[in-house]
């Protein structure tokens, strides 16, 4: 929290900092929070275990009967990448970090 000045006392203010991202192929513009990159990589890595669970257990399973491999026994998440686009997918943008005071 910070301190902001009004006539004759103070109030506290929020800031909230987020990440501007610009598309360079169709000029999109949206807004990403700070941390929202090492999120997207934290649920990268909770899928790949949650793979690497399903391969363990498919083969524990019959000794390694084929069918089981498609049947998985964790779901993945799905994910959104917040360096892409949501309009048009492209990865090319361009970034910058904006404070908003509330």
């Amino acid at each position: 929290m910070f301190c902001s000045q009004i006539k004759g006392g103070y109030y506290m203010s929020k800031r909230i900092t987020e990440t501007k991202r610009t598309c360079a192929s169709c000029n999109n513009i949206w807004f990403t929070e700070r941390m929202a990159g090492l999120e997207f990589k934290g649920k990268q890595m909770e899928n790949l275990g949650k793979d690497l669970g399903n391969a363990g257990n498919d083969l524990m399973c019959c000794g390694g009967c084929w069918p089981a491999a498609f049947i998985p026994e964790k779901q993945k998440q799905t994910l959104i990448d917040p360096n892409k686009c949501p309009k048009c997918g492209s990865a090319a943008n361009k970034k910058e970090t904006v404070t908003h005071e509330i």
